[in-house]
């Protein structure tokens, strides 16, 4: 009963960690969409003055880093969470290792 508990907990996981692993590579390919877009403003760009290239340069970098930010927090957030249950889950096969010994 014990060892199929904890089969079950660890398919759980797998599970779970199949999903995130889908998550990430949706993400993935949101951000080659976006490098893609990225890519096809700045050759737009290189028609434009030095001067306006310069500000829209600017603007774009500021938009970049407000969104790598933003990315890297909720990154951040996910992290944090996912390290609270995993020490919950911890603390729950301890004890139960110790009330099995």
């Amino acid at each position: 009963p014990f060892l199929r508990l904890l089969e079950a907990q660890l398919q759980d996981q797998r599970r779970e960690h199949e999903e995130e692993i889908e998550a990430l590579k949706n993400e993935v390919d949101a951000m080659r969409e976006e490098m893609e877009k990225q890519q096809q403003a700045f050759l737009q760009t290189l028609q434009l003055s030095p001067e306006v290239q310069v500000e829209f340069g600017l603007q774009q970098e500021i938009t970049r880093l407000t969104n790598e930010n933003l990315d890297l927090k909720e990154l951040l957030e996910r992290l944090e969470k996912n390290e609270k249950k995993l020490k919950k889950q911890l603390k729950i096969y301890m004890k139960k290792v110790q009330d099995f010994e």
